[in-house]
């Protein structure tokens, strides 16, 4: 990783937000066209150099927009994609024969981290820029990620709910269920379930599976601004005494999952 940053990793970016409320509610606010963990990097940039969080884009996405950055301002340094080719080699056989097909190049992408994106507060120009925030619909985060929602048929009080396959469950009774059926939905989206139900209540032994399920659904309640972010963090927490931070593989695959149902809930919303 190139450039000094607030946090090196995924899993201290999201170990910062799941121990300071408030925080994932104001990285998708200012930065919700960008992926989680890019968000919270550039909203940790922000604090650091005391910039007001704000729209986020390119020194040439402003100028397009009528905006200029600002002379002296540094750039915020976000993660992105980088394609290139490796040379393809074929030591066994050197020489092409007439007939034979020619060998490719491999298309390979790595992640690289570059101080390419300014913030609004950066800008200055006498064109108004304000960017407004998705809407966001479960009904058709569901429909789109191929999910449905099947009977709730456990006995078991408590149960709040379960997901088998690409279905999920959740009981008429369940504390918070909009929380749970974010639960519900990063168990499927992470691929946790197979043919057997998975159950979630309060005596599911505490694991990284369910601690990445239940930190979607922080992420997801906190960024729409929904009660039970209080009850989710206090959840992974308690999972995290003694720890440092969740580990880095599974912050990436978090930030992933709940990218991606935030996504399907916002028509017309993009992610970098």
């Amino acid at each position: 990783m190139t450039n000094t940053q607030e946090h090196a990793t995924w899993g201290e970016l999201l170990h910062s937000a799941v121990h300071t409320p408030g925080k994932l509610l104001a990285a998708y606010t200012a930065f919700h066209n960008y992926s989680f963990g890019n968000a919270l990097l550039a909203l940790e940039q922000c604090i650091s150099r005391k910039i007001e969080p704000g729209p986020l884009n390119s020194y040439k996405g402003w100028l397009q927009l009528k905006r200029q950055v600002r002379k002296g301002e540094k750039g915020l340094c976000l993660c992105m994609p980088v394609t290139y080719k490796k040379r393809a080699t074929d030591k066994a056989a050197p020489e092409t024969t007439e007939g034979s097909e020619e060998i490719q190049d491999e298309v390979r992408q790595r992640f690289v981290f570059r101080n390419y994106w300014f913030v609004l507060a950066q800008t200055e120009g006498e064109a108004p820029y304000e960017q407004p925030i998705p809407d966001f619909d479960l009904e058709e985060a569901l429909q789109r990620l191929g999910i449905t929602r099947t009977p709730f048929d456990e006995m078991n009080g408590n149960i709040q709910g379960f997901a088998t396959g690409r279905g999920i469950a959740v009981s008429p009774i369940a504390a918070i269920p909009h929380k749970t059926t974010f639960h519900e939905l990063a168990h499927c989206v992470l691929h946790h379930t197979t043919n057997e139900r998975l159950v979630d209540s309060e005596a599911t032994p505490i694991n990284l599976r369910e601690v990445e399920a239940e930190a979607v659904a922080l992420i997801c309640c906190e960024s729409l601004n929904l009660d039970g972010a209080e009850y989710a963090r206090g959840y992974i927490q308690d999972w995290l005494k003694g720890q440092k931070e969740i580990p880095n593989h599974c912050a990436s695959r978090i930030f992933s999952a709940a990218n991606t149902i935030l996504k399907a809930g916002s028509p017309g919303a993009g992610r970098h």
